[in-house]
């Protein structure tokens, strides 16, 4: 069974913007249920500490997400086709699922023009 929270990010997200996301996931790092992932500065990506299902990954510019060997063109045609990239996390509703939602709320709140919504199976 899976819970799973979605999103659409129609833009890159602004250096400012990126700046108060990764104050705010740092906060998230300090309160220690998630482990980050990812060094990678344009990037914000964890799970889990312990039981952990998919991993949460938001990324600062779409551009470089896009051309990526990992994410190939069909992501960017669909993205350039519907004007938004849809991503999703699924965490079975474990505890990180409160960490993965809190990111999503404050980047809905700091870059409404980038997040353009946000939900969740609930």
């Amino acid at each position: 069974m899976g819970y799973t929270n979605y999103w659409h990010q129609k833009r890159s997200f602004t250096d400012a913007e990126w700046k108060e996301l990764t104050e705010e996931y740092d906060y998230l790092k300090e309160c220690g249920r998630i482990k980050p992932l990812d060094d990678n500065t344009d990037q914000i990506a964890f799970n889990a500490k312990g039981d952990g299902c998919e991993t949460f990954v938001l990324n600062k510019n779409l551009d470089e997400y896009f051309n990526s060997e990992h994410m190939g063109s069909y992501r960017k045609e669909k993205y350039e086709k519907d004007g938004y990239h849809f991503d999703f996390c699924k965490t079975r509703m474990f505890p990180y699922d409160i960490d993965v939602w809190h990111m999503l709320t404050v980047a809905r709140v700091v870059a409404p023009e980038s997040i353009i919504e946000i939900s969740r199976d609930r």
